[in-house]
């Protein structure tokens, strides 16, 4: 039995590349180019790949970025091949998996790149099978010719360090002199792109090896969130700020700093101890009309409520904390500058957007529009209860004040 259909999508290719990399056992892969490895897809789905890996790849033009050689072989465990760049221009676009009888081949367009998986106009197809078919066959002979020693060799470290030269060499006379190549738009993607796109498990792997990195812990971060349940629940009410361990849970005082020490604002520290009724009713008011939005939430009067919380004078860096600690399945803290600073990449505006109800409306609106957040409450138990809290553990991933 075979299969063919064109995937003229790029959501349709990334969601049946995903579903056999869950399904086959064996992946074999010829690309002309590769992309950087830190701008995590496609590449955290060969890691996530579960069986053996085989990949030929070229290096015509300096495409490919000099790093991911070290990363197939490490973090992979791929065996690697270089194509010869001494004659042709090695130019094919194929991912073949296998698992016994049955087999799966992508071949179009898209390289082994976060631009020709996310970004590019690309199409590909896929050609799936339950027996040996001839096709197939040939084209696996043809691989391997392809990695002979003839046309291909293994990369040493030797090898590695001259590439990585000629790579940054080119990269700098591009753009000194402004050109705009396939290997200069790729290198100059953000690596926290991969935001929008990714799976909830690239996004709960993102978040253990973020933690891991800052030196900090998930249950530091449920620590807070708990004390944040039990002690400020909703609905609010303005009793909360007269209670000094209210407004320490509040500001992020002492054990409660992560997710943000807002309280090191003496704006918002005043308003906590000394605000007016006044005041304190529209801190109230304004977080319990929030927390009546339920996905899908109408932007417009997320923005409204914002809007009234930042009249009062601190900005989104505080109000997106105690929305975090309210609902943190729905809303993430922008509290820190590491945080800030890596996310304006991904929305690709200045950090100063961030203090800005608009800003965060944004940044809320890409969250929730992206397949991690979407994705169904996952069957493995130590996933569940950051999955729960998931928009908080943004923090997690791009907080590093080292």
């Amino acid at each position: 039995m075979r299969k063919a259909v064109v995937l003229k999508s790029k959501d349709t290719f990334i969601a049946e590349f995903e579903r056999c990399c869950r399904e086959y056992r064996h992946l074999n892969i010829a690309v002309a180019w590769c992309g950087s490895p830190a701008k995590t897809l496609p590449h955290m789905l060969l890691e996530n790949f579960k069986g053996s890996v085989k990949v030929i790849v070229g290096v015509a033009f300096n495409h490919t970025h000099p790093d991911v050689f070290q990363w197939l072989t490490d973090d992979v465990g791929a065996d690697l091949r270089v194509f010869r760049d001494d004659g042709d221009v090695f130019h094919p676009k194929i991912y073949l998996f296998r698992d016994k009888e049955r087999y799966a081949l992508f071949i179009g367009s898209s390289n082994l790149t976060y631009s020709g998986f996310y970004t590019n106009y690309e199409t590909n197809c896929l050609i799936e099978g339950t027996k040996d078919a001839k096709d197939i066959v040939a084209l696996e002979s043809t691989i391997a010719i392809w990695r002979s020693p003839t046309l291909s060799f293994k990369p040493s470290t030797k090898w590695i360090d001259g590439y990585r030269n000629r790579y940054k060499n080119i990269l700098q006379k591009q753009r000194k002199h402004g050109m705009r190549t396939m290997q200069r738009s790729e290198e100059e993607i953000s690596p926290a792109s991969w935001l929008q796109h990714s799976t909830w498990e690239v996004y709960y792997k993102k978040v253990l090896a973020g933690v891991k990195e800052s030196g900090r812990d998930c249950q530091r971060y449920h620590d807070v969130l708990d004390a944040a349940a039990r002690e400020l629940p909703v609905p609010w009410k303005t009793e909360y700020f007269k209670d000094i361990e209210k407004r320490r849970i509040l500001g992020g005082i002492d054990q409660y700093g992560w997710l943000g020490h807002v309280a090191a604002s003496g704006q918002f520290r005043k308003l906590l101890a000394n605000g007016t009724p006044k005041q304190w009713k529209t801190i109230v008011d304004s977080i319990n009309s929030i927390n009546r939005l339920k996905p899908p939430i109408l932007w417009p009067k997320l923005q409204a409520h914002l809007r009234m919380l930042t009249s009062l004078g601190p900005s989104m860096r505080v109000w997106g904390r105690l929305l975090c600690i309210t609902h943190p399945d729905l809303f993430c803290t922008i509290s820190a500058p590491s945080v800030r600073k890596k996310l304006s990449h991904t929305l690709d505006v200045p950090q100063h957007q961030f203090d800005k109800a608009e800003g965060y409306v944004q940044l809320i609106r890409l969250i929730h529009s992206s397949p991690w957040f979407n994705s169904p409450r996952p069957n493995n138990n130590e996933q569940v209860a950051i999955w729960r809290r998931r928009a908080a553990f943004l923090d997690g991933i791009f907080y590093n004040e080292k």
